[in-house]
């Protein structure tokens, strides 16, 4: 009996510390006069700093194990940090005048897709790129003119959807769409027509929906995107912005960046509920947060 009772106390624990790996919530927040990387727990709470650096860290990705960070820098890298050692290593290394920005993990923790500038004399212009772990070597995914930004894998690895931007004739100002891509650079195509700046796409976890944040109504908003019925739905509605979602594992809540405080917070919507509760990491603490990742 009290063999049994020892082993159910150790799974119960084991499950808790499994829960609490696969439920952090990273972030990038300005403390001390710099952007760097944080952790906090699933309820955003108890944030750990993982990086405290010179440069500002941004765009913070998981990987599908919990284990590790993709994230870019401002002196224009990429690097990972190992969340159970924090040792941090460089990738994707090459020309200081063609910085990288925007990486995203593959589902099976194999590649890293991002957006890399092109030399400052080719013109204001970026290629979808994709950087193999194993070989570490980068291969361009498509020839594409103007500048491809945020990509982000399927839950399956057999796409990448990304936002690119070009000039709009018709509404006479410059236009960001998404559009989706064979990651082995097959094929390549606009998803949506919205004359208007979309970034930041982010898959759900079942792969059914996309959530992004668009100008669309005239001031940047989250919206969700369904890929069963291609119905597109406004899910936030503030004259302040709202950027950056990211859905939450079981993909019942989006995370998001929002001015609608008079600063850059996180605020978390409930999809079933549509509840909305701000997340405040840092408790009374006037921190400035953004670049969430669940």
């Amino acid at each position: 009996m009290i063999k049994n009772r020892f082993t159910l106390i150790t799974i119960f624990l084991v499950l808790l510390c499994y829960g609490n790996a696969y439920s952090d919530i990273a972030l990038v927040a300005n403390v001390d006069g710099n952007w760097d990387l944080f952790l906090t727990d699933n309820n955003g709470k108890n944030p750990v700093r993982l990086t405290n650096t010179l440069y500002d860290e941004k765009a913070p990705c998981w990987s599908s194990d919990k284990k590790k960070i993709v994230y870019a820098t401002s002196d224009g890298n990429l690097n990972i940090v190992d969340i159970d050692s924090r040792e941090t290593f460089q990738i994707a290394a090459g020309k200081a005048k063609t910085p990288k920005i925007s990486p995203c993990f593959s589902p099976d923790g194999k590649e890293i897709a991002f957006a890399q500038f092109r030399p400052p004399e080719e013109g204001d212009d970026t290629d979808l790129m994709i950087h193999d772990l194993e070989t570490k070597t980068s291969k361009r995914v498509l020839d594409q003119p103007a500048i491809q930004m945020w990509p982000a894998w399927s839950p399956d690895g057999s796409r990448v959807i990304y936002a690119n931007m070009h000039c709009s004739g018709e509404c006479g100002r410059l236009i960001q769409e998404l559009w989706i891509a064979d990651p082995k650079g097959g094929w390549a195509r606009q998803l949506l027509m919205t004359n208007s700046l979309c970034q930041q796409p982010v898959w759900s976890p079942d792969g059914r929906k996309i959530a992004f944040s668009s100008d669309k109504s005239g001031n940047y908003d989250i919206w969700v995107l369904s890929l069963q019925d291609w119905q597109l739905k406004q899910i936030t509605m503030d004259e302040g912005l709202d950027v950056s979602p990211a859905w939450t594992l079981d993909g019942d809540k989006l995370a998001f960046v929002s001015t609608r405080s008079g600063k850059m917070e996180i605020w978390i919507k409930d999809m079933k509920s549509g509840g909305l509760r701000r997340m405040r990491p840092f408790g009374d603490r006037d921190v400035e947060c953004k670049d969430v990742a669940w």
